[in-house]
């Protein structure tokens, strides 16, 4: 990553929500997904990027690792209403 990467905490919304944590002088750079599913249960899926990590692949990470957050709180979701997938 070329520019310098701040601290973004979290927004309180319902649903999806996710953070930007920089780790000190490393460099590295801890992103964390939050999403809560209809309990009101929190899931969070953390990723780490270190500086030589292109901002594509960490787009890709991130997308891939939403995408699978979002369908493990969704099943999680179905299986509280009693419906089958």
């Amino acid at each position: 990553m070329s520019r310098p990467v701040t601290r973004r905490p979290p927004k309180r919304n319902g649903g999806f929500s996710w953070g930007r944590f920089p780790m000190g002088d490393t460099g590295i750079v801890c992103y964390r997904l939050f999403r809560r599913d209809l309990t009101g249960a929190v899931h969070i899926q953390s990723l780490h990027f270190y500086p030589q990590d292109n901002r594509r692949a960490v787009a890709l990470a991130l997308r891939e690792a939403c995408h699978r957050l979002r369908d493990c709180v969704d099943e999680i979701d179905l299986a509280a209403l009693g419906v089958t997938a």
